[in-house]
C-alpha cells in the first residue's frame, strides 16, 4: 500500500458529507449490473440531456479550490466473493461499499457474506480514515422482487429499516447503500421514496450515511423521484453497461450526468460511476492488461471494450465538477503502476500522472 500524500490526507480528513454497482451475490457475477438492463431502461431522455448540457463544464475551464476539492468522494465497491482486504488501496479511497447483502420479501436481511472479511475491511478502512457502508441488493440476476414486496407495506419498510440499523451497528459501519435495480416509475417509485425517507431518518439521526446506486439514464430512472435527492447523501451513477459493445465511453458519462442534473440532483450529490471490466467478455481490467500491456492505454482491442487509463483520467477530471467518482469494482484493478484507481485519484485530485501512456 502506498503512503497517502499529505494533500490527499488533508482532503480526506476534511470531508464533510460522505456516503453502486449492480452485480449479484454469487461468484459467477463479474460486473455491476452484470446482466444488462432492458433497452428501454437504458434509453436516453434527449430532452433532459439537452436541457442539462450546460452543466457539463469544459474541462479546460475548470479551476478547483481547496474547499471544493475537499468534498469529492472516491467510492470503491468491493464484492465479498472476490476481494482481498490486504489488496485494497485504502489511501486512495474515501468510501468502500461492501457488496452485497440481499433482502427478503418480508423486509428482513439475509446473512452478511464473508462476515470476517467485512470486519477486516472496516478495521483497515477506519485506520486509514475511510468510511465503509454495506450495499443492499445488487443486480441479483434481475430479481428485485424482494424489494418490490416489502417496500409496498409499512410493516415491510419498518422491518427492513430496523434490520439495517442493526447491521450498521453490529459492524460499526458508516451507513448503508441501497442498490435496488430498479424501482419502476409509478407505485414502486412511491414505495422507494417512502423507504428512503424512513432510512434517511434512521441513518441521519445517528450521523450515518444513506446512498443509493442508480441507472445511468432513461425512463427507468424516473423510478427515483426527485424527493429522494433530499434523503440521500449522494447517488452513485452506474454509467456503464450501455450495451454489449462500447459499454462505457466518455460520452455515456456525459449523458448520465446530464440526465440526473436535468432531474435536479445537486452537483455535490452526483458521483460518476466507472467500470473496471470489459464487455462483452466481462474480463477484469487486470486480465486485459495481463493479456497485453498495451491494453492499459486503450479502450478496445477491436472485439472487447473497457476503460483504459486515458479515459479513466478524463472521466475523473469530469467528476471533479460534481461529487466525485465511483468504481465497480476494486478487485478487477491491477496492483501495479498501471492501476486504474491510481490514475483515477491522481486526476481527481489534480496530481501529476505517475503512469504516462505513450
Amino acid at each position: 500500500m502506498k503512503t497517502t500524500t499529505p494533500l490527499l490526507f488533508l482532503l480526506i480528513g476534511t470531508l464533510t458529507a460522505c456516503g453502486g454497482g449492480g452485480g449479484g451475490n454469487s461468484n459467477n457475477i463479474q460486473g455491476s449490473a452484470s446482466t444488462p438492463p432492458s433497452s428501454s431502461a437504458q434509453s436516453t431522455s434527449s430532452a433532459a440531456i439537452s436541457s442539462a448540457q450546460s452543466s457539463v463544464i469544459s474541462l479546460s475551464s475548470y479551476s478547483s479550490s481547496t474547499a471544493e476539492a475537499a468534498t469529492l468522494k472516491v467510492v470503491g465497491y468491493t464484492p465479498s466473493w472476490s476481494t482481498s482486504a490486504a489488496e485494497i488501496q485504502y489511501s486512495k479511497l474515501t468510501h468502500i461499499n461492501y457488496a452485497f447483502v440481499l433482502p427478503n420479501a418480508d423486509g428482513s436481511l439475509q446473512s452478511v457474506p464473508e462476515p470476517q472479511l467485512l470486519q477486516t475491511i472496516v478495521s483497515n478502512a477506519h485506520a486509514n480514515g475511510v468510511k465503509v457502508v454495506v450495499s443492499v441488493g445488487g443486480w441479483n440476476d434481475g430479481d428485485d422482487s424482494a424489494f418490490v414486496a416489502f417496500a409496498k407495506t409499512e410493516e415491510g419498510r419498518n422491518r427492513f429499516t430496523q434490520e439495517v440499523v442493526e447491521l450498521v451497528n453490529s459492524y460499526q459501519l458508516d451507513g448503508i447503500d441501497i442498490d435496488w435495480e430498479y424501482p419502476n416509475p409509478g407505485s414502486e417509485a412511491e414505495n422507494f421514496r417512502l423507504l428512503m425517507a424512513q432510512l434517511a431518518d434512521a441513518m441521519h439521526s445517528d450521523n450515518k450515511l444513506l446512498t443509493a446506486a442508480v441507472i445511468a439514464s432513461g425512463n427507468t430512472g424516473n423510478g427515483v423521484v426527485a424527493e429522494v435527492f433530499n434523503y440521500v447523501d449522494f447517488l452513485n451513477l452506474m454509467a456503464y453497461d450501455k450495451n454489449n459493445g462500447d459499454h462505457s465511453p466518455y460520452s455515456y458519462a456525459e449523458t448520465s450526468i446530464a440526465y440526473w442534473s436535468a432531474r435536479g440532483l445537486p452537483k455535490h450529490k452526483l458521483v460518476l460511476g466507472v467500470p473496471y471490466y470489459a464487455r462483452p467478455s466481462w474480463s477484469a481490467y487486470k486480465t486485459k492488461v495481463e493479456q497485453n500491456s498495451a491494453n492499459a492505454c486503450r479502450d478496445t482491442d477491436g472485439t472487447d471494450y473497457w476503460n483504459g487509463i486515458p479515459t479513466i483520467r478524463q472521466k475523473a477530471q469530469l467528476a471533479r465538477h460534481y461529487g466525485g467518482i465511483m468504481t465497480w469494482e476494486l478487485s478487477e484493478d491491477t496492483q501495479s503502476t498501471d492501476s486504474l484507481l491510481t490514475a483515477m485519484t491522481e486526476a481527481l485530485w489534480d496530481q501529476p500522472a505517475s503512469f504516462v501512456c505513450n
